[in-house]
């Protein structure tokens, strides 16, 4: 199998846990930027009410549904030419934009969920097991491990659900791995595979940028459905594409021309 972003190490280990984890995504100033443009984007949240479409509204975190609709570099991002080629490693040449949020996970709270998968579904295309979803969080800050890790139970990708422990505690499961990572790191992991939110002890806001991707048939999710604005935005085969403009898109020519992402004020 040819690969197109990911090493064979790290296609081994994607399908092996259910999870990649990506030292260095972004740049020290793309981080930066990045942490701007998030600042500005839930000071207008908040300004606007802060509302989110109904499964948006989460306990002890804040989080922008649909933060591509917050300018330029979020939607930038979103089509990342290095994570565009990773998700062709993953879901072959297509494959679809989901939902995209930015969450801030304030210090000393609890988590937002418990362990869980975001998806019951297992997919085969032309005999070749691809996940239903795909989700990215880029991480814009530093992660402690008492600091409301994101955490996997690695290989649970291959587990039915009878074979999945069940705790009550976040921090009970046996065997489970915390994502003690340094910002600008991208972490990858298959929906299917068994994750949760850690508590936040610590006296930092965990601040991540979500982008999840899927299959090419799956829609949209209910509320993050690509306004007018971004539609008229489509201009290339890749962004209608993952934007659902024009669906079923099989071009390997749409990821030669992803843009950069942009991260200037």
């Amino acid at each position: 199998m040819k690969l197109h972003g990911m090493t064979a190490e790290q296609y081994i280990a994607w399908n092996r846990d259910g999870y990649l984890v990506i030292e260095d995504f972004l740049s020290p100033a793309e981080v930066d930027e990045y942490n701007l443009h998030m600042d500005d984007a839930f000071e207008q949240w908040r300004a606007n009410g802060g509302g989110n479409p109904e499964h948006g509204q989460l306990s002890h975190v804040e989080q922008i549904c649909g933060i591509i609709d917050y300018g330029d570099p979020f939607l930038d991002l979103m089509e990342h030419p290095r994570m565009m080629a990773m998700m062709r490693d993953i879901f072959g040449d297509r494959f679809v934009m989901i939902d995209n949020d930015a969450m801030l996970k304030p210090p000393k709270r609890e988590a937002h969920t418990n362990w869980h998968r975001d998806t019951g579904n297992k997919l085969f295309v032309n005999e070749r097991e691809i996940p239903f979803m795909a989700k990215v969080f880029y991480f814009l800050s530093d992660v402690e491990h008492d600091g409301g890790c994101l955490a996997f139970l690695p290989g649970s990708n291959h587990l039915p659900n009878e074979r999945l422990p069940k705790v009550e505690k976040q921090e009970d499961m046996p065997g489970h791995v915390r994502m003690t990572v340094k910002k600008g790191t991208a972490v990858v992991f298959n929906g299917y595979t068994y994750h949760s939110a850690l508590n936040n002890y610590s006296d930092t806001t965990r601040r991540s940028l979500i982008y999840n991707y899927g299959a090419s048939f799956v829609r949209t999710w209910p509320g993050y459905e690509a306004s007018e604005a971004l539609r008229a935005k489509a201009t290339t085969n890749l962004r209608k594409m993952l934007l659902g403009v024009t669906p079923w898109v099989a071009d390997p020519k749409a990821f030669e021309t992803s843009p950069a992402p942009v991260a200037t004020p």
